[in-house]
């Protein structure tokens, strides 16, 4: 044909029109909105570049079907959503934002959003909402709280961890954080994660998932925890012990959980089984999203031609601004 690569953006629904109209000077490029695994298989049969999302996983098992793939473009910092391990074996590479820290230090998107969730759950605002949208009006049922002087716990100070800790210094809050990394900061470190989780009145997760952090927030860590503690996750759903969690949300062992990500939520029969959703749908003080913290008309037409200059970088392709 004409000797392009082909590129095929898998979710291209609300995707930058800019970055697609760029991608056409070099690629042959294809448009997908996909929603199953079958699908994303016949899509991408004879792509060599996929741009994807968070829709699907990209296992092993996918990746051995799709030969011809040889570079994945994802906007986001975390990939658990793709077996980086095999396909870089098979000479495959991943473009994503992981590592572009001065970059990344502009995108407020996901630290925005923690603080919406925060303020969600301390304010009863869901549930206030809801009651009224079932035509009561019962102001003192909804009773929330003050964020001043209350002790919010950062569990991992990196760029949005720092971001959510200046968002809480606003509010006069006390901010105390526990990271492995040495932090150059004037926030309270704390010496052991255990020493924040039981100090903090609020703890926020911002800890990057991998196999080290796997269920790093675990039955001994959430032991810790206060009763009166909000644990918020921002991070990935595997980063914590959601059973162990949700038994004490039962328990009465932590006030609230407000998350927007859980495990396995690749696979969509997975959320209704899911302890925490359960929990919400039961009345419990819980709020779920689907995974939107980054997900800003700003922040994903910018990442996603941020990472599309990188990947035109690695190919050797010039790319005016």
């Amino acid at each position: 044909m004409n000797g392009k690569l082909t590129l095929a953006i898998t979710e291209s629904n609300n995707f930058n029109p800019a970055v697609v109209e760029k991608l056409k000077d070099f690629f042959s490029v294809r448009l997908f909105d996909i929603k199953s695994e079958a699908d994303l298989l016949l899509a991408l049969e004879n792509a060599d570049i996929a741009f994807i999302r968070l829709r699907f996983h990209f296992r092993s098992d996918i990746l051995k079907q799709l030969p011809k793939l040889k570079y994945i473009v994802t906007a986001t910092t975390g990939l658990d959503h793709i077996d980086t391990n095999y396909f870089n074996s098979i000479g495959g590479v991943v473009v994503s934002l992981r590592g572009e820290t001065a970059f990344l230090s502009s995108i407020p998107s996901t630290a925005e959003f923690t603080w919406g969730l925060l303020l969600s759950i301390y304010k009863n605002t869901i549930k206030a909402s809801t009651d009224v949208n079932a035509g009561n009006w019962q102001r003192d049922q909804f009773r929330g709280r003050n964020l001043k002087n209350k002790r919010i716990g950062i569990l991992g100070l990196g760029r949005v961890g720092k971001q959510v800790a200046n968002y809480a210094r606003t509010f006069s809050m006390e901010v105390g954080f526990y990271d492995p990394v040495e932090v150059s900061t004037d926030f309270l470190k704390m010496p052991t994660a255990e020493e924040l989780f039981s100090w903090a009145d609020i703890i926020s997760i911002h800890i990057d998932y991998s196999s080290r952090n796997h269920n790093f927030v675990d039955a001994s860590l959430l032991r810790y925890c206060k009763e009166t503690a909000v644990l918020i996750n921002t991070s990935r759903g595997a980063v914590w012990d959601e059973e162990y969690l949700a038994e004490l949300i039962r328990n009465k062992k932590v006030f609230g959980v407000a998350t927007d990500v859980i495990v396995d939520e690749f696979i969509e029969k997975s959320v209704h089984q899911n302890p925490l959703v359960k929990l919400a749908n039961e009345g419990y003080n819980v709020i779920v999203t689907p995974h939107i913290a980054g997900a800003t008309i700003e922040s994903m037409a910018e990442t996603e031609f941020f990472v599309m200059k990188k990947l035109l970088k690695i190919l050797n392709y010039e790319c005016a601004e």
